[in-house]
Order: structure tokens, then C-alpha cells, then sequence
């Protein structure tokens, strides 16, 4: 699943792209708009004119902006969400949920295989996207310093992952960064935030702030060098997460995983405490 940095390369790309692009038409799949959280034929025809801006991320939402318009097109793109751009004579992929035909020949696309993704049209997002309302602040937001952060975190009860991942914490999270986090941060993922003491807050906040931030930058450097496309996630760099029995590259100690709900953890109980 896409989390901060896939998202963040995701909405620069596609901002580069879009900007400026007319939309002249808007094809629906008929059975495959389930995605879209809004009547099928008026999410159409109010498309068809509009002017894209640019695409802005929140949380792991991407947010697409129209010129003078206060509308956005809200896409949480979920497990399986991908977006394609590509010219009108390209294929049309089964998954395919709906295309925005550009003036000028090109395309963008949505498609989900599995239909987790939502999509929203709307100009209060905060009101009628559901659990938009109750983001907290994003992760790599300048103004979430160490006191803001601490603050939220006494706030959070339950297991360290769990809080990491939640995103009225802070938004942009999910379960590959947050087994990174911790890992940098030396914090076990079950441990409990109420155990935490002054040295271990700063820790935590520290990793988030530097694993987020190294994550962003190698997977532009990724795309940037066509090591992979888009739609094809590289997490290799990682240290610890989806590599269960391997060693610790900090201790030398094996990595254990832990696998529930069908979710993995992964950390070392060499030197996470």
C-alpha cells in the first residue's frame, strides 16, 4: 500500500502532468464505478470543462485542484489504487474505473483491480470524505515540532505501531514505514506509549522526521533514474520490514515478524526495546 513517500513522488508526477490539462470527457466503467462516492453520470458531467491545477497529498489522500473552482477530486487510493497516464490509443486495462480524456490527446487513468479505492468529488472534503475530518497533522509538516508531537503522543494510548499508524496521530503512516520508525527509533512496535520515557519521545519523533524524509528521497531518486515506474513499489532499502529472518543490519541479531490480521510486523529483539 502506498504510504507518505510513493504518495508524495505520486502527486509531484502527476502534478507535472495535469497542470493546466483540460479535461474534455469523462468515461465511466459501469462496473467499476463503485469506487466513485458520488452519482455516476453527474461525477461525469461535471468533470467534462474543467481546468486541473495541481495534485496536492494529505495524509494518503491525493487531492486534484481545478482553476477557479474550490472542488477537488479526493482519491484514496487504498491497496490496489493506480493511476495511468498514457495516450488515447493505449490499451484499456479491465481495472480500469474511469478515464479523464485530455484535450490534446492524452489520458489519465484510475484503476483498481480489488475496488478498495474511494473517490470523492467535493469542495468540503473535511465534511464529506469520510475520516478527512479527523487527520492529524501530516507527518512531515515543518510546523509539528518535538513539544506539538509529544502532546499528541501522551494523547494516543495503546501499542507504539498501532498509534504510529493511526492517522488522527499524524497522517501519512502506514504499516512499512511504521516498522521503520520504530526501528530507527530502537522502540519496540508492542510496546505501550504510556512506557515511554523523555529520551525514547524524542527518539520516536526524531525517526519519524528522518526515516520519512531518506524514504521521500530515495523513491524520487528511484523514479527519477527508471529504476522502477509508478505503479511499481521498490522498498528494498528498507531496513527491517518484509524481511523476516534476515539479520539485523544495526546488531547482527535475526529479524522476527509477527503476522496478524492479516498485516505483518517486523522488528529485531536484538536492539528494539
Amino acid at each position: 500500500m502506498p504510504e507518505l513517500p510513493e504518495l508524495e513522488l505520486l502527486s509531484e508526477t502527476l502534478t507535472r502532468y495535469l497542470a493546466g490539462k483540460t479535461i474534455s470527457e469523462v468515461v465511466l466503467n459501469p462496473a467499476r464505478a463503485f469506487v466513485i462516492r458520488h452519482p455516476a453520470q453527474d461525477f461525469a458531467e461535471t468533470l467534462r470543462g474543467r481546468v486541473l491545477s495541481d495534485v496536492r497529498r494529505r495524509g494518503k489522500f491525493l487531492l486534484f485542484g481545478f482553476a477557479e473552482c474550490d472542488e477537488q477530486l479526493v482519491i484514496n487510493p487504498m491497496l490496489s489504487g493506480r493511476f495511468a497516464y498514457c495516450s488515447r490509443a493505449a490499451p484499456t486495462l479491465a481495472a480500469t474505473c474511469f478515464t479523464l480524456r485530455l484535450a490534446g490527446g492524452d489520458e489519465m487513468r484510475f484503476l483498481d483491480a480489488t475496488m478498495m479505492a474511494r473517490v470523492y468529488l467535493t469542495s468540503r472534503p473535511e465534511a464529506d470524505v469520510p475520516t478527512f475530518a479527523d487527520l492529524g497533522p501530516d507527518a512531515r509538516d515543518p510546523h509539528l515540532d518535538f513539544a506539538a508531537f509529544a502532546a499528541r503522543l501522551r494523547k494516543h494510548r495503546g501499542e507504539i505501531k498501532n498509534v504510529l499508524r493511526n492517522q488522527a496521530f499524524i497522517a501519512g503512516v502506514g504499516n512499512a514505514y511504521a516498522d521503520e520508525i520504530l526501528w530507527e527509533a530502537r522502540l519496540r512496535p508492542l510496546r505501550r506509549t504510556s512506557t515511554l520515557d523523555d529520551s525514547e519521545r524524542a527518539a520516536l519523533y526524531a525517526a519519524v522526521r528522518t526515516v520519512l524524509s531518506d524514504a521521500t528521497a530515495i523513491v524520487k531518486q528511484q523514479y527519477a533514474e527508471h529504476k522502477h515506474p509508478l505503479h511499481k513499489q521498490d522498498r528494498s532499502f528498507l531496513r527491517v520490514h518484509g524481511k523476516g529472518k534476515a539479520v539485523c543490519p544495526r546488531c547482527g541479531h535475526r529479524i522476527s515478524s509477527i503476522h496478524s490480521g492479516g498485516e505483518s510486523t517486523y522488528f529485531c529483539r536484538g536492539c528494539q526495546v
